[in-house]
């Protein structure tokens, strides 16, 4: 042996020949840097990605309901009810019946034989009763809440406590039931001359059954 690799085959073991390859320098793929240095460059220009919007329920689509869902929805809530034209009308019909509406009180106590805004004595016993601004011998129906009407004709001029629509003499406060407690909250009208009270109330009441 003189401290070279034997070349001879081996018993048993094919040949395989050799060659000496000559490593050879090979040329920089310069078309595939210039691909990715690209990329990098068209990567970093990129704009930034946006910032998901809060999409609120009102911008959203709403999602597939069934034919049952959708009639639930557009059915009234229990209990509510629904406007009613033509019972709107006719209570506007009602309320055009009404010359006023608001809180009567009634005074005399210490005023009976004492002249009223018109020059008559102020008698507690009839059925009078003080108004802003009505001309004196004006007949008015008075009705409380609670049904009760009177007729009263106006002497005098009244009432000038606050949010008071008219004074009443006590014999027309005794009629409405109101002379413990001082005020009822009352409607009014103006009477014809042939007019009566009772007419106008068959004429509400006519009114209130149509509705």
């Amino acid at each position: 042996m003189d401290g070279h690799q034997s070349t001879r085959p081996i018993v048993g073991v094919p040949a395989v020949p050799t060659r000496r390859c000559m490593q050879r320098s090979q040329p920089w793929p310069w078309a595939a840097l210039v691909s990715v240095a690209t990329a990098v460059v068209l990567v970093g220009c990129a704009p930034a990605p946006l910032t998901p919007v809060d999409r609120g329920a009102h911008l959203q689509a709403p999602t597939a309901l069934t034919p049952l869902q959708q009639l639930r929805r557009m059915a009234p809530a229990p209990g509510l009810q629904l406007p009613d034209p033509l019972r709107a009308a006719r209570q506007a019909l009602r309320d055009e019946m009404v010359d006023e509406q608001g809180i009567a009180s009634w005074y005399g106590p210490g005023l009976h034989g004492r002249r009223t805004a018109s020059g008559e004595r102020f008698n507690t016993h009839d059925f009078t009763a003080a108004h802003p601004h009505y001309a004196f011998g004006t007949r008015l129906c008075v009705l409380s809440r609670d049904g009760k009407a009177v007729e009263v004709r106006v002497n005098d001029r009244g009432p000038y406590a606050k949010n008071r629509i008219i004074d009443l003499s006590r014999a027309a406060a005794e009629a409405l039931d109101m002379v413990d407690s001082g005020v009822r909250r009352v409607q009014l009208w103006k009477l014809d001359a042939e007019e009566t009270c009772d007419d106008r109330l068959d004429v509400l009441a006519a009114a209130a059954e149509a509705g």
